[in-house]
């Protein structure tokens, strides 16, 4: 899942630096040369400014971010390891161990249902594109297969990025899982619950199955609007009521 820290927002900033730089440079350039548009690259070298303004911001804010993750994910760590009292401040709001046949048993549940999930956006993909491209155009039959093979596209890298979770949960020779008011560590694995820029939308217990699921809703950030992902975890048996506190603890935590 995305995160604050992750380094390919480190990346996308450092290359937008230059482009800035590029800009400004070609804009001064132009506006010396070229009377006739002179504003238009004035513009240009303002619009530069701006890039690379944004950008060091940017990097300034993605270093804060990585430093609160780390301190996060070490203060997790500490507060679950045998004689610390961390946990009761806070910092832990459960601590759940696996036995491998548990986890795996979860690992091929999960799998199923992500594929089921992938099928599900495909399908939808195909639907709507052909429904939308069939009346702006009148043409069904390109409609439709446009919109398969965008549909197939996107089932196939959700499904991708399930398999690739699910062999590292195989893989993974003890499981565990720390959750946090803003976070969560699953087999020590980092992810973000709650912070300036991941939003904590809700989370809820799915009893219906065994194990019964943790499911926890967060918003990501896109290029338009923040779209819904969630983390499912397992919840050990007997541990349900927990699992239901620590859907209350995280509402609060948010400020919901």
């Amino acid at each position: 899942m995305p995160r604050s820290s992750s380094p390919a927002i480190a990346v996308v900033d450092m290359l937008l630096i230059p482009l800035g730089a590029v800009c400004v440079a070609a804009g001064i350039v132009m506006a010396t040369r070229y009377e006739e548009v002179r504003w238009l690259s004035l513009g240009m070298a303002a619009l530069g400014v701006v890039i690379m303004f944004g950008a060091v911001r940017a990097l300034f804010a993605w270093g804060r971010a990585v430093r609160t993750d780390e301190a996060t994910e070490r203060a997790m760590v500490e507060a679950v390891q045998p004689g610390a009292s961390a946990k009761r401040d806070g910092t832990v709001l459960a601590h759940w161990i696996y036995t491998p046949e548990e986890w795996h048993a979860y690992a091929g549940r999960e799998l199923a249902f992500r594929t089921r999930e992938a099928l599900g956006m495909g399908a939808a993909t195909l639907v709507l594109g052909t429904l939308v491209i069939g009346v702006l155009e009148g043409e069904w039959g390109t409609a439709a297969i446009i919109s398969a093979a965008v549909g197939a596209f996107i089932a196939l890298l959700r499904w991708m990025a399930a398999f690739a979770a699910w062999r590292r949960n195989r893989a993974a020779p003890a499981s565990d899982v720390i959750i946090g008011p803003n976070a969560l560590l699953v087999n020590r694995r980092y992810d973000t619950i709650h912070d300036g820029n991941v939003r904590f939308r809700g989370a809820r217990v799915l009893a219906s199955g065994r194990p019964a699921i943790l499911e926890i809703t967060i918003m990501v950030p896109g290029k338009y609007r923040h779209t819904p992902e969630e983390y499912r975890i397992p919840v050990p048996a007997g541990r349900e009521e927990e699992a239901r506190a620590v859907a209350r603890q995280l509402a609060e935590a948010a400020g919901g």
